[in-house]
């Protein structure tokens, strides 16, 4: 936006500067300044009074207390035109263009004007569409701790109350035998309950998606699939050459292997399925993942497009949905040729941030 703001006014300099927090930045610079000083307290700041003056600026020449806060900026210029932004309640800011040879005209004032509107509604929508992906990952953070929360207290509060319970019994009744028949059930209760809490953590965050990347848990996945639920799970996993190596960003491969979890969880649990095919590739910009199931299928054959329309509520679909929205990307739930589910998620690559090689091993 600040590089098409020089061109359309043919200035040498132009700054979008925002308010956040009590403090000025500079959040963009095009053309040939460059400030020396990028952040300034609106409070006690020449720049800060420019800013909460909130009125359009025209300087020809400025000097002295005109010119201070282009000082603080370490900044020059022959003429300053400063446009307010206007961002209904989320803030605010200033459009600053500035020429060293020259002086700007009427028409370049209208032109700023329109351009720092422009900015203003960009800007609106930008941050309206963040806090909703913020307010997502927060539903969808409470709903986990919910999930967890009953798990704990169905299972393992449940079976350690239980446990308990037969101690207790066992001592009242003042039998020897019985009390060493209840001590070794115990025992065999306790084990059984610390391997639960062990696959709780797991679930919680896999050791292997954090030390050895997305294939290596998924894979860790599919075989806890098996042991626990009886479900017979295959990995396919190919992001290009040496994809053993490949490393995905954090949010994108927490992303992918949540969503993957949920949907194995819901085949095991609800589709009557014995086999289920987890597939994993990057082509062409798009990473696609996608879980395969042999179950009973889709409800009436009912789906979940792209866009969230068709099945809802069931089978966890809500949160899956949220979490593919919230790295940019689309799910999709759809009956299976020849009978079954499949399970679809599809994330662009464009504009998410790059791994570098070295830095795989310290996700």
């Amino acid at each position: 936006m600040a590089d098409r703001g020089l061109a359309l006014l043919d200035a040498g300099t132009l700054l979008m500067v925002i308010e956040e927090r009590g403090e000025l930045r500079v959040a963009a610079a095009s053309g040939e300044g460059t400030p020396r000083v990028r952040i300034m307290p609106v409070e006690g700041s020449a720049l800060g009074a420019l800013y909460r003056a909130g009125e359009p600026v025209a300087l020809d020449r400025p000097r002295g207390q005109e010119a201070a806060w282009l000082h603080e900026l370490g900044l020059e210029a022959r003429s300053v035109l400063v446009e307010p932004l206007s961002m209904e309640g989320q803030g605010g800011g200033m459009v600053i263009a500035l020429r060293s040879d020259g002086g700007f005209r009427n028409p370049d004032r209208q032109a700023l004007n329109a351009f720092a509107t422009s900015v203003s509604q960009r800007l609106v929508a930008e941050r309206s569409v963040e806090i909703e992906r913020l307010r997502y990952g927060m539903e969808a953070r409470e709903r986990e701790r919910t999930r967890w929360a009953r798990e704990i207290h169905d299972e393992t509060i449940q079976g350690l109350g239980a446990l308990r319970l037969k101690l207790a019994n066992a001592r009242d009744a003042d039998e020897r035998a019985a009390l060493s028949a209840a001590v070794e059930a115990v025992l065999e209760g306790l084990g059984d309950e610390i391997d639960g809490l062990r696959h709780l953590i797991t679930e919680l965050r896999p050791a292997a998606l954090d030390d050895l990347g997305l294939a290596a848990a998924l894979e860790a996945l599919a075989r806890r699939m098996q042991a626990i639920d009886g479900l017979d799970v295959r990995t396919e996993i190919d992001l290009g050459p040496e994809s053993a190596e490949r490393r995905l960003d954090p949010e994108l491969e927490s992303t992918i292997y949540r969503v993957v979890q949920e949907a194995l969880t819901n085949v095991s649990r609800h589709a009557q399925a014995t086999h289920a095919l987890v597939s994993v590739s990057e082509r062409d910009g798009i990473v696609r993942a996608s879980v395969t199931d042999d179950g009973r299928g889709l409800p009436n054959s009912e789906r979940l497009g792209p866009r969230g329309d068709g099945l809802e509520g069931g089978f966890g679909m809500s949160g899956m949905r949220e979490r593919a929205e919230l790295v940019g990307g689309e799910l999709e739930l759809v009956p299976a040729p020849g009978g079954g589910t499949v399970m679809r998620l599809s994330v662009p690559l464009e504009g998410r941030p790059t791994v570098e090689p070295e830095h795989a091993a310290q996700h």
